[in-house]
């Protein structure tokens, strides 16, 4: 990871928080940066208003909500790099923070399957082990910590017990774990999808119907982290000044594209869109006979409707 690769502006006379070299490799565009505060900013905001209405739902929320927040501080840091690119401060904060945010959203991910298992006990055969995310997680924020304060610590001269080399490979091992794991979480999702009615013991098609629909929602996220997190991985093999970590546009297709898609989908389409009618069904709320057997989806958003008016305002938070 040294500096043989770089081929970027030098800083003959950098300031103490400065390097000689711009360890981006590039100069952070601003419209990006941006864009990519606004938007993460505005999904905290709308989630933040959710997890205030939704209590049962709130740790979902407050996991995106987090993540959010830090994703909109790593491009507020990069806004920063724009103007000073040599600083060195700014690129650890952005480093750190929006590689380490994508950790929390694949939480929700995996937390959105205990929701339904909660909604529909039926549904436990999904539960997946959540002891491998947690070690896969704390891997991944040492490892994105660790090339911070190594990089850090190189560039301004200071002694480091950890190379950056030595750094970059506990996140990659990170990353290898969570790319293999995602994969083998997609195909169990796909093989349920498959299932779905069979295995989720529905009983009518306007309950499928809506469990399905999440299903979906659930993996097509899925799909657009582990495309981010494939990004990572293959960026992280390469080193810095590599050429993934030196070419901001694909930052802008794989990193924040996928992420800010799948965040603007799980914000659209919340799990409680379609765990609520579920267990209103269930719970006997509602009658299959008051919702029919057809299960369209214009008479299923109808029955939702009505179902969400007449459980009341104070039994949704609960739900």
């Amino acid at each position: 990871m040294g500096d043989d690769n770089y081929h970027g502006p030098i800083n003959l006379d950098p300031a103490p928080d400065e390097a000689g070299i711009i360890i981006y490799g590039y100069i952070p565009d601003l419209g990006l940066s941006i864009v990519g505060s606004a938007t993460f900013l505005l999904v905290l905001l709308v989630n933040l208003g959710y997890g205030m209405k939704r209590k049962g739902y709130r740790w979902f929320h407050g996991m995106i909500i987090v993540g959010s927040l830090m994703e909109t501080g790593g491009y507020a840091a990069r806004i920063y790099s724009h103007y000073r690119p040599f600083v060195v401060g700014s690129f650890v904060a952005q480093y750190f923070l929006i590689v380490v945010a994508p950790v929390l959203f694949s939480a929700a991910i995996y937390l959105s399957i205990n929701l339904i298992v909660q909604h529909l006990p039926s549904a436990k055969n999904l539960l997946l082990i959540r002891a491998k995310f947690v070690l896969v997680s704390i891997i991944q924020i040492l490892g994105a910590a660790l090339i911070g304060s190594a990089e850090s610590n190189r560039v301004s001269g200071k002694p480091s017990k950890l190379s950056p080399e030595q750094a970059n490979d506990i996140l990659l091992a990170g990353l290898s774990v969570q790319t293999f794991t995602f994969s083998i979480f997609l195909i169990i999702l796909f093989v349920a999808l498959k299932r779905a009615h069979s295995s989720l013991s529905l009983t009518t098609s306007e309950r499928h119907y809506h469990i399905r629909s999440l299903l979906w929602v659930i993996a097509m996220t899925s799909l657009l982290i582990l495309l981010r997190t494939v990004y990572r991985l293959a960026e992280t093999g390469q080193g810095f000044f590599g050429f993934a970590s030196t070419h901001e546009s694909l930052f802008g297709r794989l990193e924040y594209s996928p992420v800010i898609l799948a965040l603007i989908t799980w914000t659209g389409f919340p799990p409680w869109r379609y765990l609520e009618f579920p267990r209103a069904l269930s719970e006997g709320r509602i009658a299959v006979s008051d919702v029919g057997e057809k299960g369209t989806t214009r008479e299923i958003s109808r029955s939702t409707e009505r179902i969400l008016s007449e459980i009341g305002p104070s039994e949704r938070k609960d739900g």
